[in-house]
This record gives C-alpha cells, structure tokens and sequence, in this order.
C-alpha cells in the first residue's frame, strides 16, 4: 500500500535541504559548491524519497536513482548539475499533487483562473517574450491576452518549496500549452529547470522554441526526444499559427495580417 505521507514528508525534507544548498551556490563564497555535509544529506533524502514513491511513480524512481549514483563521494556540485536535480525533485511533486487529487474534483477556483497557455521563459529574456505574446499570440493569432499566464519568475518572489507548488499546481497544471522558451538565461536559471520539470511531467501539450543565443543542444536531457524548433523560423510560426488557430476554432485571418504581424515580431527579435 501507497504511503501517501511519508511521500509528502520525504518530499519536503528533501525541498529543505535543496533550498539550504542551492542558497550556498548563491552566496558564491565556495565557487558553485556547497558544504559536503549537505549533499550526504540530500543524497540521504534522494534514497528515502526514491524509496517510497518506487511503487506510484517508477519512472521517476529510476530518474532518482541515476542522480544518486552521480552523488556518491561528491563534495562539490556545480549549480547547472543542481538545477537538474530540483527539476527531478520537482517533476515528483507535480506527479504527486497529480496523484493526489485523481480521486478528487478541482476545486472550483482551479477551474476559473484556468489558462489556456503557459510560458516558462528566464526573466532576462522578457524583451523577446514581450514581442513573442504582443505580435504571434494575441495579434498575430487571436489568443486573449486573459488566457495566457506568462511568468517571470524570478520577479515573483517564490521563496519556498511549498510557494513553488502552488505556482506549479495553479498555473502549469491544467492549461492547453506550455510553452519553453530556452536560452541561455534559461538554462542558468534553476527555477526556470524547475519549470521544465513540472511542465515535462504534465506533458500539456508542450512546445519547444529556442531564442537565438540557443542551439538544440541546450535543450537539456529532459527534452531530449522532443522536436524544438528556432522562435525565429518563419515556417515554424506559421505551424503554430494553423496548430492554434484550430485547435481554439478562431476566425481565420487573412494572410497578409498573420504575415505582417509574423515578419514584424522577426524583425524586432534581430534589432534585441
């Protein structure tokens, strides 16, 4: 039998240790590492979680399990290593929280602040989001500007491991899309991995783009079998303008307005 709270409680204590030592990566005295001590911790922490969700949740046991081998004897661990670690921890809470309430209705508060597209993008890169939401997604394709959550998330003062799975929960959940804008910035980013996880494991729909500082080699390994394509390709808006615009049923516009509002949004990405 499934031992829901001791689940919950591994996960937390390994959220704890997770926030202790990714707050010694940014205090940067040590170089992007942190105290030995604490990774013995969180490699404790890892198999106890591991352990109790083997029989739930396999996939992401075997995940665990792969990152616990890569622990053993470490006395350092650089932040980019980590971020994957958090996104693993991660993609277990949204799996769990998942769980959970399969055998419960949403509340009705999820239903109405619903979404219908999600954008996780590195704070830094707002200016190219900003242009992406303004000229592809509202003008370009029709989608409500209501409809659409886009988050940067190091400006909305998520501290904690339970503030993170409210955000999760509320706004990657249950939209249509996710969006993964990848950069550079993105992948520096560990809240913005801890995204990728969440959004990985609820698989709604995914889309992949990448800014033009990224290759498709920045994708990361939890994308690894998904198809990414540039932000900048023409003929990669033009698929998500059809995908969208019939997956909503919105009136069709004519093709000189999609092409103008397209090869503007291109423009204004080259002079950034």
């Amino acid at each position: 039998m499934v031992d829901k709270k001791q689940i919950e409680k591994n996960f937390l204590v390994c959220n704890k240790i997770i926030e202790r030592i990714r707050a010694d990566i940014n205090n940067q005295k040590c170089q992007a590492c942190c105290s030995c001590n604490e990774l013995t911790n969180l490699h404790q922490a890892l198999i106890s979680l591991s352990e109790s969700i083997r029989e739930v949740f396999p996939i992401e046991a075997e995940f665990l399990q792969a990152y616990l081998v890569s622990l053993v004897g470490v006395q350092r661990i650089r932040s980019y290593d980590f971020g994957g670690i958090m996104a693993v921890v991660n993609i277990i809470g949204a799996k769990y929280m998942e769980y959970i309430d399969s055998t419960t209705s949403l509340s009705i508060n999820s239903i109405q602040n619903k979404k219908k597209i999600f954008i996780s993008h590195a704070s830094k890169d707002k200016v190219f989001i900003q242009a992406f939401v303004d000229d592809i997604l509202q003008l370009g394709i029709g989608i409500d500007a209501n409809d659409i959550f886009c988050t940067s998330i190091e400006d909305m003062a998520i501290k904690n491991g339970e503030e993170i799975r409210k955000h999760i929960q509320q706004n990657i959940r249950n939209v249509d899309f996710s969006f993964l804008i990848i950069s550079k910035n993105y992948k520096a980013s560990e809240i913005c991995l801890n995204e990728m996880g969440a959004v990985w494991a609820y698989d709604n729909n995914v889309k992949l783009y990448l800014l033009p500082d990224a290759n498709f080699d920045d994708i990361g390994w939890l994308c690894n079998t998904r198809i990414a394509e540039k932000i900048n390709d023409s003929i990669a808006l033009d698929s998500l303008h059809e995908q969208l615009r019939q997956y909503y049923s919105l009136q069709d516009t004519t093709i000189r307005s999609w092409s103008r509002q397209r090869e503007k949004f291109l423009q204004e990405i080259k002079e950034f």
